[in-house]
């Protein structure tokens, strides 16, 4: 379970964690990080937006999901543009999903 929060510690560095694959009525496929801190974590969607959440302890113990890709560009390109698609009609059927950028 996570649960959604947008009060991160600006302070906080992440640990690549695993790879949540979208099944029917989740959230997007996404790249889970976890605080070093805390069970705080950050996850990463396909377009490189974000939102900060908690992962369970069960997530935490279990977390053996991990792919050896860290991030999205060393994704297939084809799997990449297949995931920000389905980013996009996420979004557009769910106006309350809002996610980050970094500020650059």
């Amino acid at each position: 379970m996570i649960r959604y929060s947008n009060t991160p510690n600006m302070n906080d560095t992440y640990k690549y964690l695993y790879t949540h694959i979208s099944i029917f009525g989740s959230l997007p496929t996404h790249k889970v990080f976890i605080s070093h801190t805390s069970n705080k974590s950050k996850l990463i969607f396909a377009d490189n937006t974000f939102m900060y959440g908690l992962v369970s302890n069960w997530a935490l113990k279990n977390s053996d999901f991990a792919s050896d890709k860290v991030t999205w560009i060393e994704e297939p390109k084809s799997y990449l543009e297949n995931e920000k698609k389905k980013l996009v009609l996420y979004k557009s059927s769910h106006p309350l999903f809002i996610t980050e950028s970094e500020i650059r």
